[in-house]
C-alpha cells in the first residue's frame, strides 16, 4: 500500500518506490520485499490503464446526533474523470475472494454518498471533510484483487439506488452488530487491540512460554509459528505475514484436515449429541471434497479413522459435559516474555466444571518421532501450562489435556494431568526450547536445508533456488 501510494498519488516511478522500501525503519524482511515487488508490479501491469484515476482522499459518510457516526472503507479508491463512477478495490495477499455482504454493503454506501476526507489526526477526532461533488456519482463498483496471481472479481456493481438497497439489506445489520459490541473474547486480534492493556478478558500468564522476563517490544506467536521456526526462521516469519503459499499440504496432511473438519462439523451440532457410527462416511465412498479432496485409497483410510472416533468422542459422557467450544480461539499475555500467545484447541469443554483441552491427531504411523507427546506436539505443552496456571478458570481438580490419536486400526486417548510436577516441568521445557530462539531472533534469516524443497513460501525466499537439490 505504501508503494502504491507513492506511485499513484505522487507519480514516483515503480523502481524508486520499491527501492525506497529497502530503507524502511524498522527494516522489512528480504522475503517480504520480494513479495511486495511481485505484488506491486503485477498490480500495475493488470490494473494501471482502466480509464479510472486514483483517489487519495478517503470517502466518508458522516452523521451527527449526540455522537458523530462515520462510515468509510480502508480500500483503494478510483473514479472516472467526470466523477460519475467510483470503484473500491480490496487487495488480498493471495487469491481474490469475496468480502462479507456486510462489508460490501458499507463500502457500496460509502462509494455512493461519501464525501472526500483526510485522515483524522489525532484518530479520536472526526474525519475532516473536503469539498467534492458527491452528487455526480452514478455507478459504484467493488472489486477484490488477488496479488498472488493478479486476478480480480467484481463483488458489487450498481447504481446509487442499488447501493442504498444493498446497504439496507446487509450493511446496516453489520453496523448494528459492530456498535452493539457483545461479550469479550480473545484471539489473534488481541495483539493489535488498543484496549489490550485494560482488557479483562485477556489472561495475564507470566512465564507461560517458560522464558525469563525481558524488556522487549510486544510480539505475537502460536505453537504452529514456533514449529515453523524450528524448521526455518524465514519460513516462520513469511508465514506469519500471511504471504501466498504453494503446495502447503501433502495428500496425507489433507486427509488429516479432512478428518478434523468432519469431526468439527459433528461437534458443532446443537446440544452436542455423541458421535455415532451412522454419522461416519460409509466404506467405498470418497467422502472428501474441495480443498481437502484426497485419492480414494486415502479417503477409505480416513473413513476407518473416523469410525474409531466414536468410542473416544467426549460427548458420550453427555451428563457431565457442558459449555463446548469447537476450534476455540484463545490468547494469553505472557507478561514476562512480552508475547501474546495465540491458541486454537480443537475442542475445549467443561467436564463437571473443570476445563478439558483436547487435541485431535491423525497418523498412519505406528509410532511418533518422539517418545513423549509433549515433544511431538507443543500445543499440548501449551495446554498443560495454561491449565496449570489457571488461565482458563474453572475447577482445577478435574482439568486435563487430552490427545485423541486416530489411526486406521484404532484410537488412543492420552490424558495429561497439568498438575503433575514432572509433566508441568516437561511442558515448560518444551515451550522454552521452541520459544527461546524465536523470542531472541531479530532478523529471521533463512536456514537452507532439504526442507526448502517443500517449503510453501520458498517462492519469496532469497536463499532458495528451485534448481538446487
Amino acid at each position: 500500500m505504501a508503494a502504491l501510494d507513492e506511485i499513484e498519488y505522487e507519480d514516483v516511478p515503480v523502481e524508486f518506490a520499491l527501492a525506497g522500501l529497502r530503507g524502511s525503519s524498522p527494516a522489512v524482511h528480504e522475503g517480504h520485499l520480494r513479495y511486495v515487488d511481485h505484488a506491486v508490479r503485477l498490480y500495475q501491469e493488470r490494473h494501471d490503464s482502466e480509464g479510472l484515476k486514483p483517489v487519495q482522499p478517503y470517502w466518508v459518510v458522516q452523521r451527527e446526533d449526540e455522537k458523530v457516526w462515520e462510515l468509510y472503507a480502508w480500500w483503494r479508491r478510483y473514479e472516472s474523470p467526470d466523477g460519475s463512477v467510483r470503484e473500491f478495490r480490496r487487495l488480498r495477499h493471495g487469491a481474490a475472494r469475496g468480502s462479507s455482504p456486510g462489508e460490501l454493503g458499507i463500502a457500496a454506501y460509502v462509494a455512493a454518498h461519501g464525501s472526500p476526507a483526510t485522515w483524522p489526526k489525532p484518530w479520536g477526532e472526526r474525519f475532516p471533510l473536503l469539498k467534492g461533488a458527491v452528487d455526480r456519482v452514478r455507478l459504484i463498483r467493488i472489486v477484490e484483487v488477488g496479488l498472488a496471481d493478479g486476478q480480480d472479481g467484481v463483488q458489487f456493481e450498481g447504481s446509487v439506488a442499488e447501493a442504498e438497497s444493498y446497504y439496507r439489506r446487509h450493511g446496516h445489520k453489520h453496523v448494528s452488530k459492530v456498535v452493539s459490541a457483545g461479550s469479550l473474547s480473545t484471539g489473534g486480534s488481541c495483539f493489535e487491540c488498543k484496549q489490550m492493556t485494560a482488557c479483562t478478558a485477556l489472561p495475564r500468564v507470566p512465564g507461560i512460554l517458560g522464558l525469563p522476563s525481558r524488556r522487549a517490544s510486544l510480539r505475537k506467536v502460536s505453537t504452529s509459528d514456533l514449529r515453523y521456526y524450528l524448521d526455518c526462521p524465514a519460513q516462520a516469519h513469511l508465514r506469519a505475514l500471511h504471504l501466498p503459499v504453494e503446495g502447503e499440504y501433502t495428500d496425507s496432511a489433507k486427509l488429516g484436515q479432512a478428518v478434523h473438519h468432519w469431526i468439527e462439523v459433528l461437534h458443532r451440532r446443537d446440544d452436542h449429541p455423541a458421535c455415532s457410527l451412522t454419522d461416519m462416511p460409509p466404506s467405498g465412498r470418497n467422502w472428501t471434497e474441495g480443498r481437502w479432496r484426497v485419492p480414494d485409497g486415502l479417503a477409505e483410510i480416513g473413513a476407518r479413522m473416523l469410525r474409531h472416533h466414536v468410542d473416544a468422542c467426549p460427548f458420550q459422557a453427555e451428563d457431565v459435559v457442558d459449555h463446548v467450544e469447537v476450534e476455540a480461539k484463545r490468547a494469553f499475555h505472557d507478561t514476562a516474555a512480552q508475547v501474546v500467545v495465540v491458541a486454537k484447541p480443537d475442542l475445549l469443554y467443561l467436564d463437571d466444571g473443570s476445563w478439558v483441552w483436547r487435541e485431535l491427531k491423525t497418523t498412519q504411523k505406528e509410532r511418533w518421532f518422539h517418545d513423549d507427546l509433549l515433544d511431538e506436539f507443543p500445543q499440548l505443552a501449551l495446554g498443560v501450562v495454561a491449565l496449570a496456571r489457571g488461565a482458563l478458570g474453572g475447577d482445577p481438580s478435574g482439568s486435563r489435556v487430552e490427545a485423541e490419536i486416530l489411526r486406521p486400526g484404532g484410537s488412543d486417548l492420552q490424558i495429561i494431568d497439568p498438575f503433575e510436577a514432572d509433566r508441568l516441568e516437561k511442558a515448560l521445557t518444551v515451550l522454552r526450547r521452541y520459544a527461546g530462539p524465536w523470542r531472541a531472533d531479530e532478523v529471521f534469516e533463512a536456514r537452507p536445508s532439504k526442507n526448502c524443497q517443500w517449503c510453501p513460501v520458498s517462492r519469496w525466499c532469497a536463499s532458495y533456488s528451485a534448481a538446487d537439490t
